[in-house]
């Protein structure tokens, strides 16, 4: 792909594609502003499930980039958006850490310790084996079984950590069970409520990210341009053993620009 000339929107990734842990990565943020004064919007579309919209606010503030919550979507936002429109009133057992829970009570999500109707695991930093214990009996009880997004680490520094797949292979583990349902990257529901908020057609939205199960994945799924950087996860020698193409493979996300 020789030009991103007709995109509206870019879709960006934040864990290994603009920064990593606490580090920038070196021109992303620089790239991302020459975006926005040539016309484009941007989105930072993430899975992390871990935090909030003001967590990640607060964060790319510190590292000098200007951000509003609009900016940001999260696995974990668009879990509320469709636990509110598809399953209200529903009783849900949420697996998250204490300010993510307080975002699902603030949206009007009915949380509960024992009786629920969904067992709805998030990157939950606090993980206890109360917590998990009760999240297998539910769905020994058949309980529909929803998780924010699969990636199974995160990354960080020095190390990646368990995230919401390692969960779910432990969960798998114990109750035999696959989630009834996924809703982050790269699966079709976000992808929905970003065309319905921004009213732009696929072909006019560009993913990037550094996954290829998920943010590569995800535009390949919904119609989307897919750009691949390599300053997280995947490797030259990960894409060339796999059978995803993306539209776009960069070194880092700065040299996006001699593509616009």
């Amino acid at each position: 792909m020789k030009s991103l000339s007709d995109v509206k929107l870019f879709l960006m990734d934040m864990d290994g594609t603009v920064y990593v842990g606490e580090d920038k990565i070196a021109g992303a943020f620089e790239a991302l502003e020459e975006i926005k004064r040539r016309g484009r919007q941007v989105l930072f579309l993430t899975n992390n499930s871990s935090k909030t919209a003001v967590n990640y606010v607060e964060k790319l503030s510190r590292m000098g980039y200007p951000a509003t919550e609009k900016d940001i979507f999260s696995s974990g936002e668009a879990t509320i958006r469709f636990l509110l429109r598809e399953r209200a009133g529903k009783k849900v057992l949420l697996l998250a850490n204490a300010a993510v829970t307080r975002a699902f009570e603030e949206a009007g999500v009915t949380l509960v310790t024992e009786g629920a109707d969904i067992v709805l695991v998030c990157f939950d930093t606090e993980l206890d084996y109360r917590k998990l214990t009760t999240a297998c009996d539910h769905l020994f009880e058949g309980k529909e079984y929803i998780v924010s997004h699969p990636d199974f680490v995160c990354p960080a520094n020095p190390h990646p950590v368990p995230d919401v797949g390692s969960f779910m292979a432990l969960i798998k583990a114990v109750t035999g069970r696959d989630p009834d349902l996924i809703v982050g990257k790269p699966y079709e529901l976000m992808a929905q409520y970003v065309a319905e908020d921004y009213g732009l057609r696929p072909e006019e939205i560009a993913m990037c990210g550094d996954r290829l199960y998920t943010d590569i994945k995800f535009a390949t799924n919904n119609g989307m341009k897919s750009i691949l950087v390599l300053t997280g996860e995947t490797t030259r020698e990960d894409l060339a053993a796999s059978d995803a193409e993306p539209d776009l493979v960069l070194d880092t996300f700065a040299d996006v620009l001699r593509y616009l």
